[in-house]
């Protein structure tokens, strides 16, 4: 039996490359070959820059990551013809120009070798194409669930390009977590003509990295180590991109000199109470110390939370306090009004006697802007 040899091409801003856009090449393959197809290499084609899409980078800073990214891959390769157009390519006519660049590639096989390695132009044409016969070829569109649920959004495909891209191509799409893609299939009329024609893939390994998570780290100078390749966060670094200007999400400069993201309660080492103590909750109070603080001006004290919650278990009676400042005891006399901010939290420890004191958690608080 025949296989039928297949060219993977994926579209996208790669605004900028996941491992997850590298991936979803991997899997397919895998998938597909399983199936008894052959697959013959793997087309990366990022958009123009034409294309309206917010935050969208420069191509030639886009296509910079790509060939970063595709460095260790012997099978996927960068196809520029997209971004190299005077506009913006629909994805029918993406697919429709390597399918034609493949073609004639093939047909020139009975062509010397010399004439043959001549067409190195077409850097994305795989090796093996280069050298021999594999025709036929069949171009196939790989994408996301997302993707395949597009076709179903009122004015943003034209049926004529549905039909082209399903009927001449065919879909190899990869799902993700919480999509239902033969569901979508079903409910769609157009979808259901072209089934035979679309490859669901399934990817067992969740994975919900996407390009617009990882500019978002990155604008709040959050790592992303492991997320994408080491060699295009070094380009990032290096060329300054997806650095917001200015970033409420940090503290401003009067509150330290090194900014940082206000941590979770969550994130702060908490002492264990006593036996007979249970935390049940951290509740924060955002107010004016005092006269004297405000005489001050400074909405950036230097003061321990606010509130704490406890609950004194004694038999089957539970009975709630709520101590205010730093000494945790029942003196009214020891309760006094101090500033508390989102983010801040205190350690519980418990002395000899039986007290329990709330240390200071922060030292800078969380100035929100």
């Amino acid at each position: 039996m025949t296989q039928t040899k297949v060219l993977l091409v994926a579209c996208g801003a790669y605004n900028p490359p996941t491992h997850m856009h590298l991936r979803m090449f991997e899997i397919a393959r895998d998938h597909l070959q399983r199936l008894g197809y052959k697959v013959i290499g793997g087309v990366v084609s990022p958009v123009h820059d034409a294309y309206e899409k917010k935050d969208l980078l420069s191509s030639t800073h886009r296509c910079a990551m790509l060939q970063l990214a595709l460095k260790n891959s012997d099978w996927i390769k960068l196809s520029t013809w997209e971004c190299q157009q005077d506009t913006w390519s629909r994805t029918r006519f993406v697919l429709q120009h390597h399918q034609n660049q493949l073609n004639s590639v093939l047909n020139d096989c009975n062509d010397s070798p010399n004439k043959r390695q001549r067409r190195d132009d077409l850097q994305w044409i795989p090796d093996d194409l280069k050298l021999g016969c594999e025709k036929p070829v069949q171009v196939k569109l790989l994408c996301g669930a997302d993707f395949l649920e597009s076709f179903g959004v009122p004015g943003l495909w034209a049926d004529e390009d549905i039909e082209t891209i399903l009927g001449q191509h065919g879909l190899v799409v990869i799902t993700r977590e919480g999509s239902n893609p033969y569901k979508f299939i079903y409910e769609s009329d157009i979808l259901s003509k072209y089934q035979n024609n679309i490859i669901i893939v399934t990817e067992w390994i969740a994975n919900e990295v996407s390009s617009t998570k990882i500019r978002r780290a990155l604008r709040r100078s959050e790592t992303v180590k492991y997320l994408i390749p080491d060699s295009v966060i070094d380009y990032i670094q290096k060329n300054s991109l997806y650095k917001a200007k200015d970033n409420k999400y940090l503290y401003p400069e009067f509150c330290g000199t090194q900014p940082f993201l206000t941590p979770s309660p969550s994130d702060v080492n908490m002492d264990s109470p006593s036996p007979n103590t249970q935390i049940t909750a951290l509740t924060y109070d955002c107010e004016f110390q005092n006269k004297k603080n405000s005489e001050q001006n400074d909405p950036c004290v230097n003061v321990p939370v606010t509130y704490i919650r406890v609950e004194h278990i004694s038999g089957e009676h539970i009975e709630n306090e709520v101590h205010y400042a730093e000494r945790l005891s029942n003196d009214e006399n020891s309760k006094r009004s101090a500033i508390g901010y989102p983010g801040q939290a205190v350690q519980i420890i418990s002395t000899p006697t039986g007290d329990r004191i709330a240390k200071q958690g922060l030292t800078r608080p969380a100035c929100l802007l």
